[in-house]
């Protein structure tokens, strides 16, 4: 990973995928978003306000097309309940963009749910993998809450079957022409039970598929390593 500041969010991305504790129903999407934005302002400072636009690194709701700022990047329709790409459709909000505002090179996609949300994250996975949009690294964290504890066996298969198709559904929903394979992924899967207990899953590019732990990179950040595969 060549990227810094992908770097920078990536660490925060492992730390939370790490730390998060289930805490009944009361967590939602967007508790994630203000911890991941603060960790992430505490240590590097990307928002400053009081600085030129130059500054401000760190782009909430980035939206991938806006005709007042002259973005226009991928556009997308909800058709039959699923998004897909459309030449005339609207912005997809992008959770966090990272970089120059009118071209950043990372873009960040976070969800939370009690439970598998399908169309949610293969709608994020559409998005990091757009060529239209502009990011060199695409990363997401998708935190699944359970009530219960962690289960094995036919439901685990299930899950780990969902995940993969949500990714294959994405990569169909573009054209061979939308579909940029050259981005770095980092795409983390965290389910979390009632007593915290936790299972990772990652996007392993080299197999096409989602393998159990967090990625590599990953590992390098929490040891202190440098960074190279």
């Amino acid at each position: 990973m060549n990227n810094l500041m992908a770097k920078y969010a990536l660490e925060v991305i492992i730390d939370l995928a790490q730390s998060v504790r289930y805490n009944g129903s009361m967590l939602n999407e967007r508790y994630l978003h203000h911890c991941f934005s603060h960790i992430l302002q505490e240590k590097y400072n990307l928002l400053d306000l009081a600085q030129d636009d130059i500054a401000i690194t760190l782009h909430p709701e980035w939206p991938t097309y806006k005709k007042q700022t002259g973005l226009d990047y991928g556009r997308y329709k909800r058709e039959d309940g699923r998004y897909r790409p459309h030449a005339n459709g609207t912005a997809g909000f992008i959770d966090f963009a990272v970089g120059d505002y009118h071209k950043p090179d990372v873009g960040i996609e976070f969800s939370l749910k009690y439970g598998w949300s399908d169309e949610e994250i293969v709608y994020d996975f559409l998005k990091l993998l757009d060529k239209k949009n502009p990011f060199k690294v695409s990363i997401s964290l998708n935190i699944i809450f359970r009530h219960g504890q962690l289960v094995n066996g036919e439901y685990l298969t299930d899950l780990e079957k969902h995940i993969d198709d949500a990714f294959r559904k994405a990569v169909e929903r573009l054209s061979e022409e939308e579909y940029d394979d050259s981005k770095e992924l980092y795409l983390i899967i965290a389910e979390i039970d009632k007593d915290s207990n936790r299972r990772h899953w990652h996007y392993d590019k080299t197999n096409n598929k989602f393998e159990n732990g967090l990625p590599f990179v990953a590992r390098c950040i929490l040891n202190g390593t440098n960074v190279k595969k």
